[in-house]
C-alpha cells in the first residue's frame, strides 16, 4: 500500500510548497498529491485553492495573476508557490507524482508537460498521475494520451464515481475515507482500478483503512503512515 503525502506534508508545512514536498520526501513517502492551476501567462502553479487569500499574503485568483505576481507571494512560513515543473525536478527518482487538476486550462497544459518529461526521460508514464473530481477534464486528458494515468476523485455518490471510472476505463478512483466500503474495494479489484483513500490523518481511520487493502493512502501526515 503505496505512503502518499497530502500536498507534500501538509501538517507539517506549508502545503504544496518545495520545503512541504521535502518533508514528506524525507518521511519516505511512495508519491505526493498536489494540486494546480494555470496563472494568467499560461505557467502552471502548484496551490489548492482558486484565490491565493488563503495560503499566502496576497490576494486574487490564480488565473488573474501572472507568475511573476505569483512569485512575489508567500506562504506562513515565508516559501513561494511553484511552478508544477520545480515539483517535478524535485520529486525526480524520488517519488511518483499524483496531480490534480484544478483550474480552467489545466488538463492539456499538464498532458504537454508529463509528455515532454516523458520525451526527456526524466519520468514515466506509470510514475505521474492525474486526478480530478471533475470528470471532463479527465476525459480530456484521456482523449489526448491514453498513457498518462488517470483517476476520479470522489467525496460522495461513490457508486456513481465507480460506475464513471468503469465505463471510461480510468486507471484510479480517489475516495473520501469515510465514504470508503469493503463492497466498493472489491469491485474495484475486479475491475483493476486502482483504489486511493483521502485524506486519511488519524492514527485509528490510518488502520481501518489500511485492513481494507488498497491500493494507496493519502494523508496530511505521512509520518503516520
Amino acid at each position: 500500500m503505496q505512503k502518499i503525502g497530502h500536498r507534500g506534508a501538509k501538517a507539517l508545512v506549508d502545503e504544496n510548497t518545495i520545503p512541504s514536498i521535502e518533508k514528506a520526501i524525507e518521511l519516505g513517502v511512495d508519491a505526493i498529491e498536489i494540486d494546480v492551476h494555470k496563472c494568467s501567462t499560461g505557467e502552471l502553479v502548484v496551490i489548492h485553492d482558486e484565490t491565493v487569500k488563503r495560503t499566502t499574503n496576497g490576494k486574487g485568483k490564480v488565473v488573474n495573476l501572472s507568475y511573476k505576481e505569483l512569485s512575489m507571494l508567500r506562504t506562513e512560513h515565508m516559501y513561494k508557490i511553484p511552478t508544477l515543473n520545480e515539483v517535478l525536478q524535485v520529486c525526480k527518482g524520488k517519488c511518483k507524482l499524483h496531480i490534480e487538476l484544478k483550474g480552467k486550462g489545466t488538463a492539456k497544459a499538464v498532458c504537454m508537460l508529463i509528455e515532454e518529461v516523458v520525451a526527456n526521460k526524466e519520468w514515466a508514464y506509470d510514475q505521474l498521475h492525474v486526478s480530478s473530481f471533475d470528470a471532463k477534464k479527465i476525459n480530456k486528458v484521456k482523449a489526448r494520451n491514453s498513457a498518462i494515468k488517470v483517476g476520479l476523485i470522489a467525496e460522495s455518490k461513490t457508486n456513481k464515481a465507480f460506475a464513471i471510472a468503469v465505463d471510461n476505463a480510468y486507471d484510479n478512483l480517489y475516495i473520501y475515507h469515510e465514504k470508503l466500503r469493503s463492497r466498493l474495494v472489491r469491485m474495484a479489484k475486479l475491475k483493476n482500478i486502482n483504489l486511493y483513500a483521502w485524506t486519511v490523518n488519524k492514527p485509528a481511520d490510518i488502520k481501518k483503512i489500511k485492513a481494507l487493502d488498497i491500493s494507496g493512502i493519502i494523508s496530511d501526515q505521512p509520518d503516520l503512515l
